[in-house]
């Protein structure tokens, strides 16, 4: 009897006790699997199979890097397309890698998103490879359901941010204004994400509305920014200085650029508009006429601010500032043709100031809106007393000048004998002078004063820069624009389009200074 062979009942109890300690390993295994948190557990799982089996050398691979240290021939083995033993001898393990002792069979799996290998022996059984196996589908269902938190940790976290940057943005840009005493404001706000670039916001007095360049958070960071810049710019004595100073060089070394249109709002009707780099702030009179307050400055951020023109506007009754974003004009069909600077005019012309917003939404479909989308309307009410009448280049008109002023201010009022004075000199100037074939009166009172716009179609003629006769007695010409010097409380001219526009504040003079 040969009794170095191998009792079979011993091998039988090594091969139950093997399949014992492997048993539980995998009840082990799954537990800690399922509360896998990083790829330092999953190489510690790889390790203790590799005990387990008598493995020397265990690594993993997972997305696309090995875990740990490992050997420089390793290295060099391509990924399995399946589960495979490389005999001895199919991997050169010899110098100069590192981690080479003896010939050495690899035990390759693959995984979802990588693979994990086992060397050191010559062979590896039936049982080992098994056991490999179930330990390679474990591995991947935990690190798909590890890398499944850490997305959603992720997102939630991300989620958070932007809930709590929209919210922040929403502070800074509302989605209601207040509606100042006097006016109707109408507001349409539509970013094109959680958060754009077009803002608008009220400090005092003033509305602001702009773009700043790009969108999302960088976009509403800036916008942020811009609006405590201008609250303190707005309380200056210099507002656009103040601007540039504040802005300018942070907009320039970001890259970014904003446009802005603000408007300084009155209670009596008086507006100073600023637009620098915004698109043409449309000023909709109540017969539908319009005008334009254009950009007389780059966008903040491209050059220096050197000066900025604040122009001057009455609202009268009706009258409505129409202020927009390039998500309107900018929109385009399916043919690629934009919406346009052109219809939005149009429409600002046919439709009332309190249906802009609603036309110009509706006016929309079919258009790919690719921007944010801001459309604000400020409306002086129209229920307020005031006149607005065209009158002919006729001095016979004089009468009905005289007419249509009395409309709109009460007959005891101390400024309207003054007021039909000068008006009456500035529509014979505009008509002898300037060859006016249309004059347009626009007026309506606030408290003492008289507040007119005149507008005609003449050639280009400050008539500030006439030199009135002095008083003293009753003259045909001069004595009307000294009336108008003496009772005018703010006088300002500007050539609009092919039009002449006068904006006076009139108020009862001193009578003892023209004796």
């Amino acid at each position: 009897m040969d009794v170095t062979a191998p009792d079979p009942f011993t091998e039988l109890l090594d091969q139950v006790a093997d399949l014992s300690d492997q048993l539980v390993f995998l009840q082990r295994l799954i537990p800690q699997a399922l509360a896998l948190t990083d790829e330092a557990q999953a190489t510690g799982l790889v390790q203790q199979a590799a005990a387990l089996i008598n493995t020397p050398g265990a690594a993993l691979h997972v997305r696309g890097e090995w875990l740990g240290e490992t050997p420089g021939w390793l290295r060099g083995v391509q990924p399995p397309g399946h589960a495979a033993v490389l005999p001895a001898g199919a991997v050169h393990t010899g110098a100069p890698f590192c981690g080479a002792w003896r010939l050495t069979a690899v035990l390759a799996v693959p995984l979802e998103q990588g693979w994990l290998a086992l060397w050191g022996k010559r062979d590896f059984q039936a049982g080992e490879r098994e056991l490999i196996s179930t330990l390679a589908q474990l591995l991947d269902a935990a690190l798909r359901a590890m890398q499944g938190r850490r997305e959603a940790a992720r997102y939630a976290m991300q989620e958070r941010d932007r809930r709590q940057a929209q919210a922040v943005w929403r502070a800074v840009t509302p989605e209601a204004l207040s509606t100042p005493p006097g006016y109707h404001l109408h507001l349409h706000s539509q970013p094109a994400s959680d958060f754009g670039g077009d803002f608008q916001f009220q400090e005092a007095e003033w509305i602001v509305a702009g773009d700043v360049s790009g969108k999302g958070l960088p976009a509403a960071i800036i916008t942020a920014m811009f609006a405590s810049a201008f609250t303190v710019a707005a309380r200056s004595a210099s507002l656009n200085s103040t601007l540039g100073e504040a802005l300018h060089d942070h907009l320039e070394r970001s890259g970014a650029f904003c446009t802005l249109a603000a408007m300084q709002v009155r209670p009596d009707g008086q507006l100073r508009v600023l637009n620098i780099g915004h698109p043409p702030v449309l000023l909709r009179r109540a017969d539908g006429r319009l005008e334009e307050v254009r950009a007389s400055a780059p966008p903040l951020g491209t050059f220096p601010l050197l000066h900025v023109d604040v122009e001057r506007v009455w609202l009268h009754p009706g009258d409505a500032l129409l202020v927009y974003s390039d998500g309107l004009f900018e929109a385009e069909d399916a043919s690629g043709v934009p919406f346009g600077l052109e219809r939005t005019r149009q429409l600002a012309s046919e439709v009332a100031p309190t249906a802009f917003i609603r036309q110009a939404v509706a006016g929309l479909r079919g258009f790919e809106v690719g921007d944010d989308l801001t459309l604000l309307v400020l409306q002086r009410d129209p229920a307020a007393r005031g006149v607005q009448r065209r009158l002919p280049g006729d001095l016979q008109a004089l009468a009905t000048l005289s007419e249509a002023l009395r409309e709109a201010v009460p007959p005891d009022h101390p400024a309207l004998m003054p007021a039909e004075l000068a008006i009456t000199e500035l529509f014979v100037n505009a008509v002898r002078h300037g060859g006016a074939r249309e004059v347009t009166l626009r007026a309506h009172t606030s408290g003492a004063d008289i507040l007119v716009t005149l507008m005609d179609d003449g050639s280009p003629f400050d008539p500030r820069s006439a030199a009135p006769q002095e008083g003293g007695e009753l003259r045909e010409h001069g004595y009307g624009l000294l009336i108008a010097q003496r009772c005018a409380r703010e006088w300002h001219y500007a050539r609009k389009a092919q039009f002449n526009r006068q904006t006076l504040r009139l108020r009862a003079p001193d009578l003892s200074a023209l004796i």
